[in-house]
């Protein structure tokens, strides 16, 4: 396989699945189906893999808009083989659907990049995507082997109904507590691992968020309702 080819197609949404990774060495990997994640302008970019080959392989790539994310972005998607002897990319516009086609002549890790556009920093430039692979292709379960979760956030100054408020710099603590630089203190633990959805209650108030990679934590299916800012 050498070519990929961009072609226009139109996405069934059959199962998702989210959990994307940070992290070129150590990408996540797809599922069978629909595949989601969430880019923001000026963060890093996400990773997924699957194990392809030999034979004909589609990868449909999904980029839409969403509630919350009000300025107008494009992504730009790279496949390459885990040694990096070829590499495709294209840019998948907002609201647009592209697929990558190729004949792979041997089974091989293909991983998958999914990058927000450079120069951008406001975190309401954004929205979510769709990957799936289908053809020659198998998929491998995630090794999950720690809490992501891990690691010092900044509360969002907002307001919302249930009194979230601002707890500025909190740290989530690998014995399962939280303590905030407002004095405030919680607990956390894992409700669904391998989607990192977790259950955080903080001085009585409770919770239920997911960890996007990059973003922070996000109030459980709604990617654009950001609680707690992860700091870099």
């Amino acid at each position: 396989m050498k070519t990929f080819c961009l072609v226009i197609a139109l996405i069934v949404a059959i199962e998702c699945a989210s959990a994307q990774s940070l992290k070129p060495e150590d990408p996540w990997p797809l599922k069978p189906g629909i595949n989601t994640g969430t880019v923001v302008g000026g963060k890093d970019a996400q990773y997924w893999y699957f194990v392809g080959g030999p034979g004909e392989v589609r990868l449909l790539a999904h980029f839409k808009s969403h509630e919350g994310f009000s300025a107008p972005v494009a992504l730009t998607v790279t496949l390459y083989d885990e040694n990096r002897t070829w590499h495709t990319s294209k840019v998948v516009r907002e609201n647009a659907d592209g697929t990558f086609i190729g004949k792979l002549d041997k089974k091989q890790k293909t991983v998958i990049s999914v990058a927000p556009p450079s120069g951008i920093f406001l975190l309401t430039a954004g929205g979510n995507y769709e990957l799936e692979a289908t053809g020659a292709v198998q998929f491998e379960e995630a090794k999950v082997t720690g809490d992501p979760i891990i690691r010092t956030f900044a509360s969002r100054n907002t307001s919302y109904s249930d009194g979230t408020g601002n707890y500025g710099a909190t740290k989530f603590l690998a014995n399962g507590t939280v303590e905030a630089s407002d004095g405030s203190q919680g607990t956390w633990k894992a409700f669904d691992r391998e989607n990192r959805i977790y259950t955080v209650v903080i001085e009585g108030r409770r919770f239920s968020l997911q960890y996007v990679p990059g973003r922070g934590l996000v109030r459980a299916g709604n990617p654009t309702d950001l609680v707690f800012e992860e700091l870099r």
